[in-house]
């Protein structure tokens, strides 16, 4: 689209604050305000705008023209103190929105205007219209085959801070540009597909959205334990290391009674680069073989890439694998070095100085630079002194100042020279016959530049130590590194590392946890706590979370194993916000000793555990009925694509489908591709969906995609609970205004009765608005299965779960509250 100068949005900005009354008379609107909005902003050249044109039975005010000279738009304009009485917006910042001609015909100054315009539209045969009083703009087709004219749906612009506001989308649909050369008006105001919709989003009217929730009495006592132990684990820590990692990578979970292999391993594309599977026996495997034999025959120069994805423990490996549990022969002829760039700022030549930095660092284990200058001189510095002896140092008497200030000069510069004394430091191991193993480590933090970056400074380190260097990467960014050139040199050995069992980190984590609070002095040091009730119910606690990663059944732990997909760094961020939540009912559970947990005391803790009210901005888990575009849009589009990926499926191999062939469904079927897009980015980035290249979201590199467990898993069992639709039935926008006031006015009675602590009453307020919700998704897919000519049961409809599911569920959570309420 064509770029439009400062100028015109300069001209509209003035003529806001210039023009705020409505004084005007009709000549005087044309000529200050649509004069300025058409010409100086919109950049309708004037050759191209007949203006006072006779068109039987009067003057027409502006007719757009087509190229050939033929009627495009016939504009209608009032004076700017004919009011036009538009229906209130449902938020005080919407600009613009569509409303039915029949609606807005209700006002007489519009409906006169309309009709006005449109005889003179029906006597030459133009198609579009428009009424403007120089600060409401109405734009409408005058005629549609097979539709009643009042039934067609006009965009309607509010204000002239519509262009301000919402510049880009005033440029793209109503410029000069626009609508001559890339035909904006047929989508903007077609109603051949289901028109644009007003959305209402219940969130922005509820004043208590943002409330926080810290209800739960031992998350001060345990948040120091949950940050440090349920966190990576400390390259310095050797007995949580030992006693807390998990070599065993290859695990089953139970998904509605089928047992499914989590997938996370390695992907088609990276087998036909050679890249090996890694067997983590917690001794190394091919990697620390691979390594041992590259020091043990002298193997110059190779960069090794451990591969892995999200939250699949490559860091720990490595540290575990070279400093906490090496081979013996490794061990015994080696000496290593991990660079970690998590904490390092994006920018090249800080990366660069922490690299050479921490490798120099690492390799000085003997502290040879810190020895004094004359043993440097005699040993690390020997080659450079003796070429300063013949030049810099050159006619100065040995005994001289001027000798000793000029040598020490040359050794302050030889030290801080990182890459000279690193190629020293290797000299020095290799004499003692010890090779050098560095790893570059958390670099997939980074942008696809920097990633190439810390990669090609991988091949410097190893090239010029002659060492070998591992680089840890995610698939996907050597993936974008590759078809970008950067790799195109790459031949080196690739390993690939999945995740662990996240039952048994969970158990062993969970075990030495409690073995800490079991220890008055360590308890102390780690959380502060001295009481020994507080310890003794946090490690009840504890036990009875513990036992859950026990049971595969178990609405905990499949929650997790399935939320999670392999990213244990994910599954324990959300395990930490379980654990420490305000919702989690600590005091009867340890009273009890032992706790079943449903999953409505599951899914909330964990999708929103500090607030109130859910936020899909500030949640791990996403709100899959969400309406993600502003235009031809659905709240069942993430569902139809798991479905699509889900058919055919054989409970152990999900097949790759291409995504060109998936696209093409989409807009065949629907005609939403930007929705079909948008849907697809939010389910890669939270691993409904994996790409076969494991890009983690929506690009045009993405060329095939699988369903996940944890897509499975949403399609199958989350997205029909009443805990999950209830979380995010007010985060949700609606097509229907009265339901979106209904929610908003639910939750100020919910909030309202939570804080006079009235339970049962609040469980029937929950109760109500997810069956309210349900209703109306009810209808919104029964229609598009109208619009669309989907042919589907009632069974087959996503809405027929959610009514089987929440017809079970309510009488569960009704006796569960009603037996609290007892109790109280």
């Amino acid at each position: 689209m064509k770029n439009y100068s400062s100028d015109g949005y300069l001209s509209i900005e003035k003529l806001i604050n210039e023009h705020g009354g409505r004084g005007k008379n009709e000549a005087e609107t044309r000529h200050k305000i649509i004069d300025v909005v058409l010409h100086d902003f919109l950049a309708w050249p004037k050759n191209r705008v007949s203006v006072e044109e006779y068109i039987n039975p009067g003057y027409a005010d502006y007719i757009l023209k087509k190229e050939d000279g033929s009627d495009l738009i016939f504009v209608e304009a009032k004076k700017e103190g004919v009011y036009f009485e538009l229906p209130v917006p449902y938020d005080i910042s919407e600009t613009s929105c569509y409303l039915s001609i029949k609606k807005l015909a209700s006002d007489s100054n519009i409906k006169s205007a309309m009709q006005q315009v449109r005889n003179y539209c029906f006597d030459t045969g133009c198609e579009y219209a428009c009424i403007t009083n120089g600060h409401e703009w109405i734009f409408f087709k005058t005629f549609e085959k097979g539709k009643r004219w009042d039934d067609i749906q006009a965009l309607v612009i509010r204000g002239l801070d519509f262009f301000t506001k919402e510049y880009t989308k005033s440029v793209n649909s109503l410029s000069f540009v626009a609508i001559t050369e890339h035909a904006s008006l047929n989508s903007l105001l077609s109603t051949s597909l289901p028109k644009d919709r007003n959305i209402y989003y219940p969130k922005e009217k509820i004043p208590s959205y943002s409330h926080k929730i810290n209800s739960n009495s031992l998350a001060q006592y345990l948040r120091p334990l949950a940050k440090y132990y349920f966190g990576v684990i400390s390259d310095n820590d050797a007995d949580f290391m030992d006693k807390c990692y998990v070599s065993r990578r290859e695990y089953k979970a139970t998904l509605e009674g089928m047992h499914d292999l989590i997938q996370d391993s390695l992907t088609p594309y990276f087998e036909e680069y050679g890249v090996q599977q890694l067997d983590d026996t917690g001794k190394g495997g091919l990697l620390g073989g691979k390594l041992a034999k590259n020091i043990r025959k002298g193997r110059k120069g190779e960069v090794l890439v451990l591969f892995g994805g999200k939250g699949a423990g490559k860091s720990t490996f490595i540290k575990r694998l070279l400093h906490h549990n090496p081979p013996r022969w490794l061990r015994d002829h080696s000496v290593s070095s991990i660079v970690d760039l998590l904490q390092v700022p994006e920018k090249r030549e800080v990366v660069r100085e922490r690299v050479w930095g921490d490798l120099v660092s690492s390799l000085d284990a003997d502290g040879l630079l810190d020895s004094s200058r004359d043993s440097l001189l005699s040993g690390l510095f020997s080659d450079r002194y003796e070429v300063a002896k013949r030049q810099d140092l050159a006619g100065l008497g040995k005994d001289s100042d001027s000798y000793n200030v000029k040598l020490n000069e040359l050794v302050a510069k030889w030290k801080d020279d990182k890459l000279y004394c690193a190629k020293r430091l290797t000299d020095y191991w290799a004499e003692v016959g010890k090779g050098v193993v560095v790893v570059v480590d958390n670099t997939d933090q980074y942008s696809s530049e920097i990633q190439d970056y810390c990669f090609t400074s991988a091949q410097e380190i190893s090239n010029l130590l002659d060492c070998v260097v591992v680089i840890s990467m995610r698939e996907e960014r050597f993936y974008d590194s590759k078809i970008h050139g950067v790799l195109d040199a790459f031949q080196n050995s690739g390993f690939h590392i999945s995740s662990p069992d996240p039952s048994e980190v969970f158990k062993k984590r969970l075990a030495y946890t409690n073995s800490i609070l079991n220890d008055a002095n360590k308890r102390y040091e780690h959380a502060g706590v001295v009481d020994d009730e507080i310890a003794r119910k946090c490690m009840t606690y504890l036990k009875i979370l513990s036992d859950q990663f026990s049971d595969f059944g178990s609405p905990l732990t499949k929650f997790l194993r399935a939320c999670s997909h392999g990213d244990t760094r994910l599954s324990l961020d959300l395990f930490r916000s379980f654990l420490l939540s305000g919702y989690t009912n600590v005091d009867e559970m340890i009273a009890v000793g032992r706790w079943s947990f449903k999953i409505h005391q599951v899914i909330k803790p964990v999708m929103t555990p500090n607030r109130y009210f859910y936020d899909e901005g500030l949640s791990d888990i996403p709100n899959i009925f969400q309406l993600r575009s502003n235009r031809l849009t659905s709240h069942f589009t993430a569902l139809r694509i798991l479905r699509k990926l889900s058919k055919g499926a054989d409970g152990n191999n999900f097949s790759y489908y291409s995504l060109a062939e998936l696209k093409h469904y989409f807009f065949e079927k629907f005609g939403m591709v930007e929705d079909f897009e948008k849907n697809l980015d939010v389910l890669l980035k939270h691993s409904f969906v994996e790409a076969n290249n494991r890009i983690d979201s929506y690009t045009q590199d993405v060329d095939s995609v699988k369903i996940t467990n944890y897509g499975l898993y949403m399609i199958r069992d989350l997205a029909y609970y009443f805990a999950y639709l209830d979380v995010i039935c007010t985060d949700c926008g609606f097509f229907d205004q009265q339901v979106s006031n209904y929610l908003v006015s639910a939750a100020k009675n919910e909030y309202s009765l939570f804080t006079r602590g009235e339970r049962l009453e609040r469980i029937k307020v929950r109760l109500d608005r997810v069956e309210k919700l349900i209703d109306y998704m009810s209808r919104e897919e029964s229609r598009e299965k109208e619009v669309y000519n989907l042919s589907m049961s009632s069974e087959d409809m996503f809405t027929f779960k959610m009514h089987k599911n929440f017809e079970v569920e309510k009488g569960q959570v009704l006796k569960s509250a009603r037996r609290q309420e007892s109790k109280r």
